[in-house]
């Protein structure tokens, strides 16, 4: 699918290292520039619940009126407008996995998208899947620090906006080293990811001189873009994602503004800047809620319900019941034990006779409600077509693995956090304090039979001492098919939390 886009940068060049040396920046009396960005859409093509308050929030066709509104407003006052997305377009809905990125990218278009950052989960559907949706893209994909060889990725490190008598805005573009292992090691096969603050060192001084705006477009989280800021005092702004966090105002890291806005087209973050004294400064920041009620776009609108039911024609059948709501929260799935993730390794360990089971809690990607169960609910809560995996592992390694999950920081919500079954661990102040099997200590020597999904097992989320596992079997079930099964032989279906997973 290829759909027009309304232009609104009139000249954009790509690599700062072929720009003539521009001139000190001026930026024009009684100019301005209002800055958009949104981030982590994951697909979110409908509106969705948020499932911290069930508002009904985002749905692409209101963005898209929201963005229209702004930029009518704004050319009335005579001021340029950019929008920014903060990375991660692909994953997590049943219209994305179904149609891999392809009706997105091009709604992205029409929405007037001017730059993205590369996000980790890009990769997610392949290397060749991405190529095509670069090259169908009407906007460019940054990533100043990743790489591909032999065949270079369609990402370009760095962009220069600027038309006459305006701002003129120099973006450099970052990707989370957890691109390496937050999607299948498959999908990196000739891909490196240099340190962030590395590139940025070697490319910022270009971009710095004769800019008015030097913008990080980054898809690294709020605690790496504090450690760039800090490093790097010369970034005005660092427009964030990764993280789904939501600030109401920026973060400031010394003189660097950081913002972030939420997840999924819910919310809209609007700065705007003045030129005052020669220089542009920053007079406002907002997030605008994308609710119910509020205006569509009536074309993108009518374009995703053809796109949304062409994909439920066949996904709405029931396949059971759940007895209470299974849910994907980040802040629950990724922190502790969670009733969704003692269901997935409960069912895994009992259909492969394996002694253990270990689940990334970022595998979980959407909750499954209480009542009627459809395939819907289940390909959009497990979208990755992840496999079953059967190996050994001596208990040093087990143990090693609980170790890091245990590290991890809960503020993080990390999506390496374990869900497990047939183990227990507890976690106190930040480490390992202890794990048992049947009551006994795990014994370091001695070898577990241990199911896992095929993305931990290639050592997936940082998990290298699982790939490779001992006497490994690929039981070609997808964890998808597994929890339908379970749907329809188990129902309804009713995990009750055991303590397996403590923190104290």
């Amino acid at each position: 699918m290829s759909l027009p886009r309304s232009a609104t940068v009139l000249s954009w060049l790509l690599l700062a290292s072929l720009l003539p040396t521009p001139a000190a920046a001026l930026c024009p009396p009684d100019g301005g520039l209002i800055l958009l960005h949104f981030n982590d859409f994951h697909g979110q093509l409908e509106p969705y619940a948020d499932p911290r308050d069930q508002t009904e929030r985002g749905g692409i066709a209101r963005l898209a009126a929201t963005v229209a509104q702004v930029r009518a407003q704004a050319q009335a006052q005579g001021r340029p407008v950019l929008l920014l997305f903060g990375g991660d377009l692909l994953q997590g809905t049943l219209t994305s996995s179904l149609f891999l990125g392809v009706p997105d990218i091009a709604l992205f278009g029409r929405l007037g998208v001017d730059a993205a950052v590369m996000g980790n989960h890009e990769l997610d559907y392949g290397q060749d899947t991405f190529r095509r949706l670069s090259a169908q893209a009407s906007f460019p994909f940054l990533s100043a620090n990743v790489e591909a060889h032999p065949d270079p990725l369609p990402v370009h490190p760095t962009l220069v906006i600027e038309r006459p008598g305006t701002p003129r805005v120099a973006i450099l573009g970052l990707t989370s080293p957890e691109l390496s292992t937050a999607t299948h090691p498959r999908n990196m096969d000739g891909i490196s990811v240099e340190a962030p603050i590395a590139a940025a060192r070697r490319l910022l001084p270009g971009l710095r001189e004769g800019a008015d705006l030097v913008v990080v477009l980054s898809h690294m989280g709020i605690a790496d873009d504090r450690r760039l800021a800090a490093a790097l005092p010369g970034i005005d702004l660092i427009v964030g994602g990764h993280n789904h966090n939501l600030y109401a105002e920026p973060v400031q890291e010394g003189a660097t503004a950081i913002v972030q806005a939420g997840e999924r087209g819910g919310w809209l973050g609007r700065m705007d800047f003045a030129c005052r004294d020669g220089r542009l400064t920053r007079t406002g920041y907002a997030l605008i809620p994308i609710l119910a009620g509020g205006p569509e776009d009536p074309e993108l609108a009518t374009e995703v319900r053809r796109i949304a039911a062409q994909a439920d024609q066949e996904l709405d059948q029931e396949v059971g019941t759940s007895a209470r709501e299974l849910s994907a929260w980040r802040e629950l799935i990724r922190r502790g034990e969670a009733p969704f993730g003692d269901f997935l390794a409960d069912r895994a360990r009992e259909i492969t006779l394996a002694e253990v089971a270990l689940f990334n809690g970022g595998g979980f990607r959407a909750s499954i409600p209480a009542g009627p169960v459809t395939l819907k609910a289940i390909y959009q809560a497990f979208p990755f077509r992840n496999e079953l995996v059967l190996g050994d592992l001596t208990g040093e390694r087990l143990l090693a693995a609980l170790a890091r999950s245990a590290a991890l920081d809960p503020q993080d919500n990390h999506g390496g956090f374990l869900q497990v079954s047939g183990v227990r661990y507890v976690i106190a102040d930040g480490r390992l304090a202890s794990a048992t099997l049947n009551g006994a200590p795990i014994d370091p020597a001695r070898r577990y039979r241990v199911v896992t999904s095929d993305f931990l097992a290639a050592g997936g989320d940082g998990y290298t001492m699982l790939k490779d596992l001992d006497n490994q079997v690929l039981t070609g079930r997808l964890i998808s098919d597994m929890v339908i099964d379970a749907f329809r032989t188990a129902s309804p279906v009713d995990p009750q939390p055991d303590g397996r997973i403590q923190r104290r």
